[in-house]
């Protein structure tokens, strides 16, 4: 009997680990494609960006297919055999050396995706709107089912893809660690490219802050959900904004850049909608570059044209659902048979903006109503109070304290301030942060809204830029980002094990036994069902991986429209 456990056991980790290098494999097999099918240039580009190129392409193809087929074993087959097979024809091209520092940084991170306990919201609607995508495919009104189904996200429809056999929906949660795997792969090679040629500047000097904070800071794959997936992105936006600001680069190379940023923007935005405010980095900094010259329009029409189609197609998703192209502003939404009503879309937006602004959380509540609280900053006190005092702080102590400290160590290592030219693009890209820190702290002051990303840029700039204007000893400066490189990793090693320890003793997680995270057994009942649909409801629980539909609210009903089932309320 016992060896039968551990047959069974060591069945479970290989159809897991085999399952994860899959995906890794067929997701940067379609970034290849992606390269392949814009630019040919692009195939040159490494296994990271070939990652986050797939990644973004998948989540395009998933959109487009759960309008017309569910999500099921053999099409997620099909999408996985086309991907492999892009993957092992282009693979060829890479180089021994980048395959296996992809290897090392793979097993470095891979133990952040052993995870008992989700996030909050995982088993209320980030698990259960993937498996919906798997088991009936997208359906016209999600949003009358519960609010968690109006906030969509292009990740549910990347996760929707990984329901296959054996492994069922447990790599649900995968999509934030291919998003930190593919990020750390490019930022090392970056890095390791730059020690190499002896270029410590202020670009070297920020990707190594940015780098330093995910892994410290986001170590913790189960607490990502869309949020801080979208944040690691755009700290890589700010990587190559720098990038084009500070050095000089020719017109083609500098086009290259843009592309990849605008990529990044689209797909972070993707994640989650509030970050297409971003979008305002390419007026300010390529206007001349891309709306005063057809030559970008008529060169990368391809590439415009796939960035149009993630944009609508996210619009579009949002409209499908709830009525509205960006849930919940009311002046993008439209009366239709299955549009959230305009009374209740402003109710939302208000308890999301109070929320945010630390109206109501576990055991306390603003005694200002709604409306009142987030006017005319009656908010600021009580945010200061229960936001600011201990998430913000914490979070703004610890970039310090790696500022401070990467300050003192290189400065040690330092010769003498250089002679360096005033590049007063730089202040523009301190306005630029400055503008969307004000929108942020207006409108949505909560970390998990953008606030990681927005309160440790500039720190992590002024002291790159501090940094940067001195000249170091090349030996010596070299020994140093190696180590403090390879002690990141063994920090973000040691924080996972503690946590995993942390779950093995308060959950009874047994992570040698099963490597699948926590799926609560619930009991549904049939909310309402006709020729079309039966729509199910969790008794005394969340949806989990319940029966779908599953939805936490009554009156609904469906009707047929345009060969579509229609989700509306009664």
């Amino acid at each position: 009997m016992f060896s039968l456990n551990n047959n069974l056991t060591m069945i479970e980790h290989l159809i897991f680990i085999s399952y994860v290098i899959i995906i890794i494999f067929s997701t940067i097999g379609y970034g290849f494609g992606f390269c392949r099918l814009v630019k040919k240039k692009y195939l040159t580009y490494n296994l990271g960006y070939q990652g986050i190129f797939g990644l973004f392409f998948l989540s395009i193809i998933s959109i487009i297919t759960s309008f017309f087929i569910k999500h099921g074993y053999f099409h997620n087959a099909i999408i996985h055999f086309i991907g492999l097979s892009l993957f092992f024809y282009f693979i060829k091209n890479t180089s021994i050396n980048d395959r296996k520092l992809f290897i090392y940084i793979f097993f470095l991170t891979i133990i952040s995706l052993y995870i008992y306990k989700n996030h909050d919201d995982f088993p209320y609607y980030h698990l259960t709107y993937a498996l919906n995508l798997s088991e009936n495919g997208f359906i016209i009104g999600l949003g009358n089912l519960g609010h968690g189904y109006r906030t969509v996200s292009s990740l549910f429809f990347f996760h929707s893809l990984l329901y296959l056999p054996w492994i069922k929906f447990y790599l649900f949660h995968s999509g934030p660690f291919l998003i930190l795997l593919y990020f750390n792969y490019i930022v090392i090679k970056k890095l390791l490219t730059q020690i190499n040629s002896n270029k410590f500047n202020l670009v070297y000097f920020f990707t190594l802050f940015a780098f330093t904070f995910v892994n410290i800071a986001f170590y913790r794959i189960s607490e990502h959900g869309t949020d801080r997936s979208a944040q690691i992105i755009i700290f890589l936006i700010f990587i190559y904004l720098l990038d084009i600001v500070v050095e000089k680069k020719e017109p083609n190379k500098i086009n290259d850049k843009i592309n990849l940023i605008l990529i990044l923007l689209f797909f972070a935005s993707s994640l989650k909608a509030i970050y297409y405010i971003y979008l305002i980095i390419i007026p300010i900094f390529f206007y001349d570059l891309i709306f005063k010259k057809s030559l970008f329009i008529n060169t990368y029409k391809k590439f415009i044209f796939i960035l149009f189609l993630s944009f609508s197609l996210n619009l579009s998703i949002n409209f499908f659902s709830t009525g509205c192209f960006l849930y919940p502003e009311k002046k993008t939404c439209f009366n239709t048979s299955w549009s959230i009503p305009i009374k209740e879309v402003e109710l939302m937006n208000t308890h999301y903006e109070w929320w945010a602004k630390a109206g109501g959380g576990p055991n306390y509540k603003s005694e200002l109503d709604k409306d009142e609280y987030i006017k005319n900053f009656n908010w600021v006190k009580n945010w200061i109070q229960k936001h600011f005092f201990n998430k913000v702080t914490d979070t703004l102590l610890g970039v310090i304290f790696i500022s401070i400290l990467y300050f003192i160590l290189y400065r040690v290592l330092s010769k003498e301030r250089k002679k360096v030219k005033k590049n007063y693009k730089i202040i523009l890209v301190y306005a630029v942060i400055i503008l969307l820190f004000l929108e942020w702290f207006l409108k949505h002051p909560a970390l998990r809204y953008g606030g990681y990303v927005l309160i440790s840029l500039p720190i992590f700039l002024l002291f790159s830029h501090n940094i940067s204007q001195y000249s170091f000893n090349t030996h010596k400066t070299k020994k140093i980002s190696f180590f403090l490189i390879i002690f990141v990793f063994l920090i973000f090693e040691v924080r996972n094990i503690i946590r995993l320890n942390k779950e093995i003793h308060f959950y009874s997680y047994k992570p040698f036994l099963s490597p699948y995270f926590k799926v609560d057994s619930v009991n549904s009942k049939i909310n309402f069902t006709n020729s079309q649909i039966t729509v199910y409801s969790p008794i005394d629980n969340m949806c989990w991986a319940s029966k779908t539909p599953c939805s936490y609210r009554g009156n609904i009903t469906s009707i047929n429209k345009y060969g579509f089932t229609v989700i509306v309320k009664k």
